[in-house]
């Protein structure tokens, strides 16, 4: 026979248990959404077989918003350093000039607009460029069959050359060489290289860019050529703006002190960004990447180096300007790693294989 005290303590086990397990739900809820927020690592508690959630298991790239926007995860802070000069003078650029240029009885409203429309386009390719799929390659696609020793075959330790059409310059067939990359275990397609800072194949890779914290290639090159354009129209309209305010206070400057900081920081501001879309400029009019250039030069530090063109280059196709629109205007392509689609609970992209050379050392020891 069941007594009153054992009804009470079976309804306060119950409710115990039952308030655990809201207390799990309710945790699990804010743990997933934490996790759709900020993806740092792959969870399995939380993982629903989004790409966004397994890729950081492969590469050191991080996600946000379920998998819309990335960053890599790196110690250098120089891209909050640059989304901060993008944005702080345009702050004090509206609270301390905006009003009297727009009121002044000369009428330089037109080019206040022009100053917050490249401003925007400023930092909204600035996001493009940090934010987006630089051309990511899938990993372990060409896995190699093991021999009975367990080495990799030595075929994947070469280079192979396909042919080229003919160059522009002379009467030499050109190659086009095509790499295995031992660390994304694929053949990489032509002009692809591996960052190892994002430990992903970029395709068409250019550069990592540690002023945006993420790679430049096919995908947003484009992105990076606009940002740089929009950082120098912006900080060209903003010093004629401040100019013009100055010039109206030239018997009492101590009256705009805002003004002449403005004007001083838009000045510094523009120089590296001429700088690097000259150098740019010039190495897509000869058809390289920054990465060629590098490596034909030999160089770390470009910026005194002379751009020189690459003799038998394959892509090379003859005119400066048709050079620099194939590279800048190139087309996106898909994203061959689209963060928000789903995968196979096995899918070998997402797995850490073993180093080759612990399979050498396997063969070694038997």
């Amino acid at each position: 026979m069941v007594t009153s005290s054992t009804r009470r303590h079976w309804s306060e086990a119950s409710s115990r248990s039952g308030s655990a397990d809201l207390d799990k739900t309710h945790l699990s809820w804010f743990k997933a959404f934490y996790k759709w927020i900020i993806t740092i690592d792959g969870d399995p508690e939380v993982n629903k077989g989004k790409i966004y959630q397994s890729l950081p298991n492969v590469t050191n790239y991080m996600f946000f918003l379920g998998g819309r926007f990335r960053t890599v995860r790196c110690r250098s802070n120089l891209a909050l350093f640059t989304g901060f000069n993008v944005v702080a003078p345009m702050v004090l650029f509206s609270i301390f000039e905006t009003n009297k240029i727009w009121h002044s009885k000369d009428g330089y409203k037109l080019l206040v607009i022009f100053f917050y429309y490249f401003w925007a386009m400023c930092l909204s390719f600035f996001v493009r460029t940090a934010a987006s799929d630089p051309g990511v390659l899938p990993r372990n696609i060409h896995l190699g069959q093991l021999q009975k020793n367990f080495q990799i075959p030595q075929e994947y330790y070469s280079t192979i050359s396909l042919p080229a059409p003919q160059t522009i310059r002379g009467d030499i067939q050109a190659k086009i060489e095509l790499k295995y990359c031992t660390s994304c275990r694929i053949w990489r397609p032509p002009r692809t290289s591996h960052c190892s800072t994002c430990e992903a194949c970029i395709l068409t890779h250019d550069h990592h860019c540690v002023w945006v914290n993420n790679c430049v290639g096919q995908r947003n090159y484009r992105y990076f050529i606009v940002f740089l354009v929009s950082a120098i129209l912006s900080s060209t309209f903003l010093i004629v703006n401040c100019s013009i305010h100055i010039y109206h206070h030239r018997n009492h400057p101590s009256k705009v002190p805002v003004t002449i900081l403005l004007l001083i920081y838009g000045g510094l501001v523009l120089i590296y960004p001429v700088i690097l879309l000259t150098y740019h400029v010039l190495m897509t009019g000869r058809q390289q990447t920054t990465r060629e250039f590098l490596r034909q030069e030999h160089t770390k530090n470009p910026l005194f180096t002379k751009i020189h063109r690459i003799e038998h280059n394959p892509f090379d196709k003859g005119n400066f300007t048709a050079n620099m629109l194939s590279l800048i205007l190139q087309p996106r392509g898909i994203s061959m790693v689209c963060p928000q689609e789903r995968h196979g609970e096995k899918d070998w992209r997402f797995i850490s294989v073993a180093d080759f050379h612990s399979f050498e050392k396997m063969g070694t020891s038997a």
